[in-house]
């Protein structure tokens, strides 16, 4: 998958925007068009809010993970879908450590050993000083049933 200029420097930005902690969000394209992305939506980062309200369930913050608002998520899933459009890619961003794909990442990702939502590639966007600092994607493998990572270039 090959993630447009424009919407991989929308999302280093979030990323920059909300450092020093994790930026989130999803990328889009139209059902027609598989291999088409074009649509960005941010989400807020509510893991810091949950961390001080429980932080027992939740031990750690916005600095080093992230939580989409489940309901958000899946309004936005149905609002897309009512456009013939889906949801192709979670993005999340990794402040001040690079962009690779963690044990919390992948455990966030699998839901009893399965994805949590199949068919979604992830996108990892390292964020040091908020500047670019490299990005991933990532995308499950069910003959394997780990994620491969591949580097996305800048450009």
């Amino acid at each position: 998958m090959k993630i447009p200029a424009d919407l991989l420097r929308r999302c280093f930005e979030h990323g920059a925007q909300t450092y020093p902690e994790e930026a989130c969000g999803v990328l889009s394209g139209p059902q027609a068009q598989p291999d088409v992305l074009d649509g960005y939506h941010p989400f807020d980062n509510k893991l810091t809010r949950l961390h001080k309200v429980d932080p027992e369930r939740y031990p750690r913050d916005g600095t080093n993970g992230y939580h989409m608002d489940p309901l958000a998520f899946m309004k936005l899933e149905k609002s897309l879908a009512a456009e013939n459009r889906q949801m192709r890619v979670i993005y999340h961003s990794h402040p001040d450590c690079g962009a690779y794909f963690s044990e919390e990442d992948t455990s966030q990702a699998l839901w009893e050993g399965e994805p949590r939502h199949p068919g979604l590639v992830y996108l990892v966007c390292g964020v040091k000083a908020r500047q670019p600092d490299g990005a991933i994607l990532a995308q499950y493998n069910p003959h394997t049933k780990k994620f491969d990572v591949t580097e996305v270039s800048n450009t």
